[in-house]
């Protein structure tokens, strides 16, 4: 199940690497706040510093800001003044005339933490007395808070064991979502493995993913009622196949013998004996059909096994050219062998009796399909590795149907279709020795086989 860890790796990350952002995004919005704001009040006591250093005294004895920058610091404050120590007021800007009075201690002690009148109130000592900035009502929020040192040490030496703390306890609740995000579907992955691999599921259909296994489940009953029937149909087949070989053995037998002797007999006369060796040839044609309705059957339930051995491909292409010379089909016809470059040297693991009938076929079809005659070539030739035994033609080559249906296409009509039992044998053959096949016109019929490198015991 790589896949799915695979999914839950994905998921922990994403939930993690998104919670992280979410922290940093809150984090960001949260300075920004505060800078922008901040930046717009200049508010507090770092900024009424420099307000209360512009006061001086003149020769006259008042004291006084600086004029030319009053205006500018009065814009961020309600009001102002300047208390000496004894609580006289000794400046003052834009002062409610009910503030305006000597303050005792008591009361300059109550407003400079907290408000005077309502008016959060910013205080600054310099060389003349306190200065004492009111702000706007509802314009600042005062608090009145205070810090332990000893406990201010500890929390700042627990911030990195916090974050690791918060970061574990993060991981762990995404560890958490995706095993029960996953857990749900373990089992739908699992019964998809067992059905890729041929076998039945019967899943859990609770949690999260119950639809899915109940869909699963009944995908699951149909693929076995369909392989239960189709597993009878084929036994069937193979059955009857098998049977109607075995059933008309015996009556072709006696047909070919009766046409032998026919043939041979001295009293016969000349249209008897042709009559005769047609019904010989056709016979053998029946028998011919019947071995490759067999064969193919076989091959196609692996049912025949291969009995693979080093084959030499040069003394096999001629044991294969010379039967082909030998039988009645090849007599209107002129067989070239053809073996190019060191493949006539080269060894090959293949079943020497399928592989000859695949070319026999081959041979067969080209001499079948020409009857004005053609020349039919049987080549190899070893290119990079790679053996190629072709079989071709300078005949009318493959009908466009039959080389549709050789390329996987279905025929429209079943009655109709053409017969390609032989050609099919031979691309059998060769997918069953793990070799490619192709089938094209070129100059006529052209068939290539193509053997691996794996193939090959010497070159």
């Amino acid at each position: 199940m790589k896949t799915l860890s695979l999914l839950i790796r994905r998921h922990v990350a994403a939930a993690f690497v998104i919670v992280l952002l979410v922290f940093a995004v809150n984090a960001a919005i949260l300075l920004g706040v505060v800078v922008y704001y901040g930046s717009r009040q200049n508010t507090g006591p770092f900024q009424l510093s420099r307000f209360a250093a512009s006061f001086a005294q003149d020769a006259d004895g008042r004291i006084a800001p600086d004029e030319a920058q009053t205006d500018d610091w009065m814009a961020r404050y309600a009001f102002a003044m300047l208390l000496g120590d004894d609580g006289e007021i000794l400046w003052q800007r834009d002062l409610p005339l009910h503030l305006n009075h000597r303050y005792t201690s008591g009361q300059i002690a109550a407003f400079t933490r907290w408000y005077l009148d309502d008016h959060p109130i910013f205080v600054y000592r310099n060389d003349f007395g306190l200065l004492v900035a009111g702000m706007p009502k509802g314009s600042v929020t005062r608090f009145d808070f205070y810090l332990d040192s000893a406990l201010l040490r500890t929390l700042l030496q627990l911030c990195l064991p916090l974050l690791i703390l918060d970061g574990a306890l993060i991981l762990a609740a995404c560890l958490l979502l995706s095993f029960r995000a996953a857990r749900g579907l373990l089992g739908v992955g699992q019964g998809i493995d067992a059905l890729a691999d041929g076998g039945a599921v019967e899943l859990d259909t609770g949690g999260m993913s119950g639809e899915l296994a109940e869909k699963l489940n009944a995908l699951s009953s149909r693929l076995a009622v369909q392989s239960a029937q189709l597993a009878r149909r084929d036994s069937a087949r193979t059955g009857w196949i098998a049977g109607v070989s075995h059933d008309i053995r015996t009556p072709l037998s006696l047909i070919l013998g009766y046409a032998e002797q026919i043939g041979a007999d001295p009293q016969a006369n000349a249209v008897q004996k042709e009559r005769a060796a047609a019904i010989a040839r056709q016979s053998q044609r029946i028998r011919t059909l019947i071995e490759d309705l067999n064969l193919t059957s076989k091959l196609q339930y692996d049912a025949q096994p291969l009995r693979a051995h080093a084959l030499a491909v040069g003394p096999f292409l001629r044991q294969c050219a010379a039967d082909f010379v030998n039988s009645g089909p090849a007599d209107h016809c002129t067989l070239n062998l053809c073996v190019a470059g060191g493949a006539g040297q080269t060894q090959i693991v293949a079943d020497g009796a399928l592989l000859h009938r695949a070319l026999t076929n081959l041979l067969a079809n080209s001499a079948q399909h020409n009857p004005g005659g053609c020349t039919i070539t049987l080549s190899a030739s070893l290119e990079d590795g790679r053996l190629t035994l072709c079989v071709s033609d300078d005949g009318a080559g493959y009908p466009q149907a039959v080389l549709r249906m050789l390329h996987g296409a279905q025929p429209q009509d079943e009655l109709s279709a053409p017969h390609i039992l032989g050609l099919h044998l031979v691309a059998q053959i060769a997918r069953a020795h793990g070799a490619s096949v192709a089938f094209l016109n070129q100059g006529g019929a052209c068939c290539r086989i193509a053997f691996d490198t794996c193939a090959l015991v010497h070159v």
